[in-house]
C-alpha cells in the first residue's frame, strides 16, 4: 500500500464513522439516506486529491472509507458534507440545533489487510444489524457499485493492482483480529427488529402527521411513540430513547409525572 510522510496518518485510506448527537435517528428515511450519499460523492469527489471508496448509510451513522493525500481537504470535506445535510435534515425535520455527534471518528488504515477488512466490515454491516441476508440486498451501501464493477478505476488500481478487481472483489475475507471502528458498542443495538423498527418509525409519523423531532419536543406524543412501538414490537425505554435522542430517564420522568 502506498505510504506518505504524516505523523498522524499512516497511509493513504482512512475509515471515518459519523453518527446523529445522542445517538439520533438522522437517516431514518431512506431519502435521508440518499442525500447523504450525494453529499458524499459530491463533496468527497470533487477535490482532486479525495476518493470515495466505500460507504453504508445506516439509519442513526454512516462508515465512509477514503482515499486521500491531504488531510485538511478530508476535514473541509466532511465539515462540507454534515453541515449541508445538517440543514437539509432540520429543515425537513422543522428542527434546529446540531445534527451529528461533536466529531467523527476516525481511524488510519494501517495495511492491506486492514483495508480489505475495513471494505468487507463496512459493507457486512447492515447483515450484522439484521436488515438484510446479503450485502447486495442493501440499497445505501457501495457493494453494488463494487459488484457492479463501477468502483472508481483510479482508486480500483490502488487497491487491487488492475482495474479488472471482480475476482479480488469477491475473495476478500475479514480479518477478526484487526480492530475496526465499531460504534454499536455505544449504541442501542437493535439486531433483526431494527428493520421492523425503522418501519414503525416511519408509519407513526405519518400516522400522526409529525416528523420525529417534533415527537420528543412533546412528552404527550413521547407516550404515544412508545405505546405505539410497544404494542408492534420488544423495545426498551433506553431503544427508545436512543431513537429520539433524549436523555435515558426522560419516559420514567413523564410516566411519573403524567396526570
Amino acid at each position: 500500500m502506498p505510504r506518505i510522510a504524516r505523523e498522524n496518518i499512516k497511509s493513504d485510506f482512512i475509515h471515518v464513522v459519523t453518527e446523529g448527537i445522542e445517538k439520533e435517528f438522522i437517516f431514518y428515511k431512506d431519502d435521508y439516506k440518499n442525500v447523504y450519499i450525494n453529499l458524499l460523492k459530491k463533496y468527497i469527489n470533487e477535490l482532486k486529491n479525495l476518493r470515495l471508496v466505500a460507504y453504508c448509510v445506516m439509519s442513526n451513522h454512516a462508515h465512509i472509507l477514503i482515499h486521500m493525500k491531504e488531510t485538511n481537504e478530508l476535514i473541509a470535506a466532511m465539515r462540507k458534507i454534515n453541515t449541508a445535510y445538517a440543514i437539509y435534515y432540520n429543515k425537513n425535520e422543522k428542527r434546529v440545533g446540531y445534527v451529528f455527534a461533536n466529531r467523527y471518528y476516525s481511524q488510519p488504515i494501517k495495511d492491506e489487510k486492514h483495508l480489505f477488512t475495513c471494505i468487507k466490515y463496512i459493507h457486512e454491516n447492515p447483515i450484522k444489524a439484521g436488515l438484510v441476508k446479503k450485502p447486495n440486498e442493501y440499497k445505501f451501501s457501495s457493494f453494488n457499485e463494487f459488484y457492479g464493477n463501477k468502483l472508481d478505476k483510479k482508486v480500483a488500481k490502488i487497491i487491487f493492482g488492475t482495474e479488472n478487481y471482480l475476482k479480488d472483489f469477491y475473495n476478500i475475507k475479514m480479518d477478526e483480529n484487526i480492530d475496526i471502528i465499531d460504534t454499536s458498542k455505544e449504541r442501542n443495538n437493535l439486531n433483526e427488529s431494527k428493520q421492523k423498527i425503522e418501519i414503525l418509525i416511519s408509519s407513526f409519523c405519518k400516522e400522526y402527521k409529525v416528523h420525529l423531532n417534533q415527537v420528543k419536543s412533546s412528552n404527550q406524543l413521547i407516550l404515544k411513540f412508545k405505546e405505539y412501538l410497544n404494542q408492534n414490537s420488544k423495545i426498551t425505554n433506553k431503544t427508545i430513547c436512543g431513537i429520539l435522542g433524549i436523555g435515558k430517564n426522560r419516559i420514567k420522568w413523564i410516566e411519573k409525572n403524567k396526570k
